[in-house]
Parts: C-alpha cells; sequence; structure tokens
C-alpha cells in the first residue's frame, strides 16, 4: 500500500472511531448551521447527563431498548434550555404516540409518572390520590402538570446537569434566589433553590403580548392576572416588549371583583383613607380603582400584609414597595390590561 493509499484509509478509520465515540459518549457532535447563502459546520457539545435523561425515558416510559439516536441527539441537545426543556422532553414521551399505544392503565400511567418525572418509586398514598383524581375525571395532562410543578421535579433536573434558574425579567432584584419556568408557569425559588411563589400562566401572557401586537403611547404595559393574582410590568414597545417586573397582588374579593378589561393609568395620590384602612402610592387606573399598597392602620402599621388572594374592595393591593415604584416610575397614560 503506498504512502496516499494508507493516509486516506486511515483517515477515514479515524473519523469513524470518532463519530461513534460522539455518538456513545455525549462528546461533541459536529452540526450543520446555515447563515445566508453559505453552511458552515459547528461543534455543539451534548452534555453526557443529559444524554442519559433522555435515555432513561425510552426505557422507564415508551418502553423502547433501541432508539433513535438521531432523536435522542435532537433531545439531549435541546436540554440545553434548561428546566423548560425538560418539560418539553417529558410531555413528547407521556403524550406521544408510543406511549399511547402500550394502553397503560391509571395506575401504571401514575407509576410512570413517578419513575420519569421524580426518578423515585411510587408510595401508596401518593398513588392512591393521583388515581383517584384520575378517576374523579381529572385528564392525564392536568395529573402531569402536578408532577412537573414539583420539587421532586426540580432535584431530577439538578441531578442530571439541567439548568434550573432561569433569566426571566429585565429587573431581577426583587427576586434574589431568582426564577424558573415550568411550562407556562413562572415561579420565585427560595433560599434553598425550591419551587416558591407560583405565577401561574406567566409565560402565556409574555407570548401574547407580542404575538398580538399590544401597544401603548408609553414605555410600559402593565398586565393584572386577577384569578391568579399577580401583577407583570413590561418594558418595550409594540412586539418588542420584555418583562421588567412581576410580583404578587390581592384584588377584588366576591361581590366586590376587581373589573376586567383595558384601562389605562390617569392619576396618583400619595396616600388615602378608606373602610378604616390607610392606603399609600395609589396609582389610579379606572376610575375608584388604584393599585396601591396593602391596608395599615391609621397609625402606620400594617392592617393586613396579605397577598395572593381575593380579599379587596376591587383595587389592586401590593407590597408597599411595589406600589412606591408603580407611583414614582408609572407615566399617566400606561396601558393597564386587566385578565
Amino acid at each position: 500500500m503506498n504512502k496516499n493509499s494508507f493516509c486516506k484509509v486511515f483517515s477515514i478509520f479515524l473519523i469513524t472511531v470518532l463519530t461513534v465515540c460522539a455518538f456513545n459518549t455525549g462528546l461533541s457532535v459536529p452540526v450543520m448551521a446555515a447563515s445566508g447563502d453559505e453552511a458552515e459546520t459547528a461543534e455543539e457539545e451534548i452534555d453526557p447527563r443529559h444524554l442519559q435523561f433522555v435515555g432513561r425515558l425510552y426505557a422507564v416510559v415508551t418502553r423502547q431498548m433501541h432508539a433513535d439516536e438521531e432523536e435522542k441527539l435532537e433531545l439531549a441537545r435541546s436540554l440545553k434550555g434548561g428546566i423548560s426543556a425538560a418539560y418539553n422532553v417529558l410531555f413528547r414521551f407521556y403524550f406521544s404516540d408510543e406511549y399511547r399505544k402500550l394502553g397503560q392503565s391509571d395506575e401504571q400511567f401514575v407509576e410512570d409518572l413517578y419513575t420519569g418525572c421524580r426518578g423515585m418509586y411510587a408510595d401508596e398514598g401518593g398513588k392512591y390520590y393521583y388515581v383517584s383524581k384520575l378517576e374523579e375525571g381529572y385528564s392525564r395532562y392536568l395529573v402531569f402538570k402536578e408532577f412537573i410543578s414539583s420539587n421532586d421535579f426540580v432535584d431530577l433536573c439538578r441531578d442530571y446537569n439541567i439548568t434550573v434558574e432561569m433569566p426571566l425579567l429585565l429587573d431581577d432584584e426583587e427576586h434574589p434566589y431568582g426564577m424558573t419556568c415550568i411550562g407556562d408557569d413562572y415561579y420565585d425559588l427560595d433560599e434553598y433553590g425550591d419551587l416558591d411563589w407560583c405565577y401561574a400562566g406567566a409565560a402565556k401572557h409574555v407570548r401574547c403580548i407580542n404575538e398580538e401586537f399590544y401597544n401603548c403611547d408609553t414605555p410600559f404595559y402593565i398586565f393584572a392576572d386577577i384569578d391568579n393574582c399577580y401583577i407583570m410590568i413590561f418594558r418595550g414597545s409594540v412586539y418588542q416588549w420584555e418583562l421588567d417586573k412581576i410580583y404578587p397582588m390581592s384584588c377584588g374579593k366576591p361581590g366586590s371583583s376587581t373589573p376586567r378589561g383595558e384601562f389605562e393609568v390617569t392619576g396618583k395620590l400619595p396616600f388615602f383613607y378608606s373602610h378604616g384602612s390607610l392606603c399609600y402610592y395609589a396609582t389610579q387606573w379606572n376610575g375608584p380603582y388604584y393599585f396601591h399598597s396593602v391596608t395599615y392602620n391609621y397609625n402606620g402599621t400594617i392592617q393586613n400584609p396579605t397577598l395572593g388572594a381575593h380579599i379587596s374592595a376591587g383595587c389592586i393591593r401590593l407590597d408597599i414597595d411595589v406600589a412606591e415604584w408603580i407611583y414614582d416610575n408609572i407615566p399617566e397614560g400606561t396601558c393597564v390590561k386587566t385578565i
């Protein structure tokens, strides 16, 4: 064999070995990325733990002993997107045609959720609880969502080197331990990295404001989710809104519901008295309805600090620091949408 032939054979052998190693160990895998009229090869690292996360789902969920390698790599790559991507991957398995064809009973479905979403075997009490929910008419998706919205799922993601904390806000100073997004829900994290306050459906609102071309004459837009008791403050302009702040709130009790619709900021009061309560930093958005602090006694002590509940006479109550920020920074004419 001449020198040129030997070099050619050796090069083919080396490429084959490197490719096999990449697919089996999660090392760098070359992928094609197009830019304009040119296509260039870029190396993308796949975390071996991400490959293991996906591989176990084939085994414990869809019972596929021989996974499609391209699909497996695609799913593993997606896990760079963090815990939200892990949610999407799990959804893809539990609601796939392959899983439906298994015809699993409700009891087996719950057991599969324990192993796939929490990395543990089902305990009898927990299994009974979830099977009972399914028998009462809960959809499998709602039960799946409960499994995903748990600290066990957060711990599982950490075990597989999947990022939990995510950058969700322009200003996250008021969320000292960070935030995360699971499905359509945003969560505060506590000092231990566990799930804390839930802002249910917040991700849908973030998509909606740009997809539906909301516009405002000021660089702010305020959403207030009445059902789930939180306020979102966006900064930007039409089709370029970014979520700046998100906070829990309290709003109207039954019989004194907070009105829903589209409004705008029309005035401000440094404080006012109402029904034996003192309210600070009031920003008017619809006639007698204001954003303002939680209620205080007339001597300045806190009367009712409750947030996340339907307890007011229709106004939106906020932590006093949040109410003060809105009072100081949100200009008149700012659009307010209560939903």
